[in-house]
């Protein structure tokens, strides 16, 4: 089996882990490269040069692929714009008919992994993108090009009664998402720099130098938007209202905001991405004695954007939340949570808090969850909670919940070892090996 593997800046230190496995499982091994500076020290590697200024003509722009300019964290956030698509797509072509891979790994998130997906697409190379969901934690599942449709079906499933025990370990919040877990290192994973260290910003700052301009930003533009969202972090703090300010008899709906730049609203949730828009929708749609709360995510980014702002000073029926309050605090006044494609889902139905969700994700409509295409169907669910006609999951739907988290997912974690050294560890990237390949091989 030929697998092809995408360079995404320090993630590929873990798939050159990965692919090491993967190779003594009998897998060919092979790359390509966007940003240099990241290249793996492996063979087979195509690294794509730099494109010429010539070759950014407006007239080299393609066309049909909207979804994929909307998704462009270099465009939505770095002022990018996309005349280097043609150039990148005529060498994404060229490497994938000249190599002709089984399969593509990667992630969904750089504007050359969403063009690998389209050539792909096109000409029916499973592309599978790795990624750790929430719960039920230590897992990761597989996602088919730039979806959220999982593949695969795992046979670990715990018993009904260890089911029941997760969900209640949820709901009471004694088991949190695994990315707000403390990062962990194990025995044999090795070091790496931390995350925004000077090491970081330099190995960054080589790759803008040496002309990677398309998914790395100005490092001036970068400083002016990391001074912006702390200014807007001091602005929450002072407009936030505490619990002992609202108002006895009125409901409360919640939307925790979701970080961007993020695959999970720029990509999957893409429709719904103005998050500052969606509140004004939310809070539009409410029935009378309902008010909107907001809560900023605990690594908040570029979603604090001055019309949010604004939204949360202004509108008369949107609260932003104390940065100090807790998740587990605010869900026991809430009625009501609205999100795109946020783990909240999860844990709303485990634990018995109606739930309107507008993306994909693992939870399915039905008992304690209802799905809505558009923020105005808010108002209906929001009227059904009042007459006490929204039905609450049972134990019997939680238990299915949970069962679902395992069979959608596999033993192992994946990520970056920047972030989570422990990743790099031996036995995990032979767990997380072994599961991809039997996953590969059906999709072969």
């Amino acid at each position: 089996m030929k697998l092809a593997f995408v360079e995404n800046r320090y993630k590929t230190l873990f798939w050159e882990a990965l692919a090491d496995e993967l190779a003594m499982l009998g897998c060919s091994v092979i790359w390509i490269v966007q940003n240099p500076v990241f290249t793996p020290r492996r063979d087979n590697v195509y690294i794509m040069p730099f494109p010429r200024r010539a070759e950014l003509s407006v007239d080299n722009a393609v066309s049909g692929l909207d979804h994929l300019r909307r998704a462009d964290r270099n465009i939505n956030y770095f002022s990018g714009n996309d005349r280097h698509y043609a150039y990148y797509q005529r060498l994404i072509n060229a490497w994938l008919d000249r190599e002709r891979p089984d399969l593509v790994v990667g992630e969904s998130t750089l504007f050359h992994e969403l063009l690998m997906i389209e050539c792909c697409r096109e000409r029916g190379i499973p592309y599978l993108h790795p990624s750790m969901p929430g719960y039920p934690g230590g897992r990761y599942s597989v996602y088919i090009y730039d979806s959220k449709e999982t593949l695969g079906q795992s046979a670990d499933t715990p018993t009904a009664q260890e089911c029941l025990a997760l969900a209640e370990a949820i709901r009471k919040r004694e088991r949190v998402p695994d990315y707000m877990q403390a990062p962990s290192a194990e025995t044999d994973a090795p070091a790496y720099h931390a995350p925004r260290s000077l090491s970081d910003r330099l190995i960054i700052l080589r790759g803008y130098l040496s002309g990677e301009r398309f998914n790395t930003p100005a490092p001036w533009r970068k400083v002016w938007l990391d001074l912006g969202v702390k200014r807007r972090l001091k602005d929450w703090a002072q407009i936030a209202r505490r619990p002992s300010d609202h108002a006895p008899g009125v409901r409360y709906a919640l939307y925790p905001l979701q970080m961007q730049p993020e695959a999970n609203l720029d990509v999957w949730g893409q429709r719904f991405q103005d998050q500052a828009q969606l509140v004004i929708q939310l809070a539009d749609a409410l029935p009378d004695g309902w008010h909107l709360l907001v809560k900023a995510n605990p690594k908040s980014k570029y979603e604090l954007s001055p019309a949010l702002m604004d939204a949360l000073r202004n509108h008369p029926r949107v609260s932003a939340v104390a940065l100090s309050e807790p998740m587990g605090s605010v869900l026991k006044r809430t009625s009501l949570v609205c999100t795109v494609t946020g783990t909240v889902a999860v844990e709303c139905v485990l634990s018995g808090i109606p739930l309107v969700q507008f993306g994909p994700g693992v939870v399915t409509p039905g008992v304690g969850c209802a799905f809505a295409e558009e923020p105005s169907h808010v108002g209906d669910i929001a009227s059904s909670i009042d007459r006490g006609t929204f039905r609450l999951a049972d134990d019997s739907d939680r238990i299915e919940l949970v069962k679902r988290l395992y069979t959608t997912s596999y033993p192992g974690k994946v990520s970056d070892p920047m972030h989570t050294p422990g990743v790099m560890a031996s036995t995990n990237m032979r767990l997380v090996a072994l599961n991809l390949f039997e996953v590969a091989r059906t999709c072969k």
